[in-house]
């Protein structure tokens, strides 16, 4: 039994029985990397752990770890395991989280595997031109050498995890001309066509003009005039007289798995196995989705790739009819919103 002794406060004498031995301690240690450099994140996060008692602690090279009672945290750490989740935010990084599962009877401090932090996209776009006059080329086509890494033109919808199937496939036009008859945000998933006659279930309509069409799988026509239901929600507005048309796929000419997962927002894949036609088809259940590749200039000569994300290094290039194909390394600079690279094709 612990030894008692008195404590006088104000007007008040306590009798205080020193019974219970507490340790301060690391719960658990670990490190913050960056994806592409595999080296420790030089932003400074911030840590906020989710179970009441636990500090956490940042220390050179982006060391981490969470610091408690055990006591007083964990009182039944003898018959009861815990878990704790991390947030962890930090600047130019997607917003992140560590789970620590404590076992029963857990020594301390337990050694968590490094953090992979995820750096926020950037975009990358330019200009192609002819190099004697600088004059505009339009319809031009910006791709990654290495067909592992497929540019999107427009980001992905939803995140989809590691491994999950990717085949390569091109659409057609298919059908008359349509417009969306009235304005549409994101978000939704029904829009108002000037005409959805001909549409069924299990078609395709492009929302949109090259070079940031949007392809959604339709779920439902009508009953009300011009209404298609989509499978997914809309990932961009779309306003009166916008473009719509469908498309028709053909069979897959390849088929892969992705080798890094994606995040919502992200215009890169990277995948096992090079694919080579004009689109994608992500196969992931109810968030199945389906993309053109490659940036396409426009009527004014500029092409843009949103989401570039996760990879360290690109050689790029850029064709188009009636001139010689350029080929360019590119080192994405994540610390910049808007990465430029313009491309000079000669015949």
């Amino acid at each position: 039994m612990g030894v008692r002794y008195r404590i006088d406060a104000g007007d008040t004498v306590y009798t205080v029985v020193d019974d219970i031995t507490s340790s301060y301690v690391a719960i658990f240690t670990s490190a913050l990397l960056d994806e592409n450099a595999r080296k420790p994140i030089t932003t400074v996060p911030v840590l906020t752990a989710d179970l009441a008692g636990v500090t956490m602690r940042l220390a050179d090279g982006a060391l981490i770890a969470g610091t408690a009672y055990v006591e007083r945290v964990f009182p039944d750490l003898a018959t009861t395991p815990y878990t704790i989740h991390v947030a962890i935010i930090a600047p130019g990084y997607r917003d992140a989280s560590l789970t620590v599962n404590i076992p029963i009877g857990a020594t301390f401090p337990i050694v968590v595997a490094p953090l992979v932090m995820r750096r926020i996209p950037t975009r990358l776009q330019g200009r192609v031109v002819k190099a004697s006059d600088r004059s505009l080329i339009a319809g031009a086509t910006v791709a990654a050498k290495n067909n592992k890494i497929l540019l999107l033109r427009t980001p992905v919808r939803s995140a989809h995890g590691l491994g999950v199937t990717v085949n390569s496939l091109a659409f057609t036009n298919s059908g008359p001309g349509r417009k969306v008859a009235t304005d549409v945000r994101p978000g939704g998933d029904q829009v108002i066509l000037d005409n959805n006659g001909g549409l069924a279930a299990n078609d395709f309509l492009q929302i949109g003009s090259l070079p940031s069409a949007e392809i959604y799988e339709i779920k439902a026509v009508g009953p009300d005039p011009g209404l298609v239901v989509l499978t997914s929600p809309l990932a961009a507005s779309a306003a009166a007289s916008t473009a719509a048309q469908q498309v028709t796929p053909s069979g897959a000419s390849g088929t892969t798995t992705l080798a890094r997962s994606s995040d919502v927002g992200d215009g890169v894949l990277v995948v096992n196995v090079a694919l080579n036609d004009k689109a994608v088809q992500i196969v992931d259940g109810a968030l199945t989705e389906y993309h053109w590749l490659n940036a396409i200039s426009d009527a004014a000569g500029y092409y843009r790739a949103n989401g570039i994300a996760g990879i360290k290094t690109l050689e790029l290039l850029c064709s188009a009819a009636a001139f010689i194909t350029a080929d360019q390394p590119w080192f994405p600079e994540y610390s910049d919103p808007v990465n430029v690279v313009d491309f000079r094709l000669t015949p």
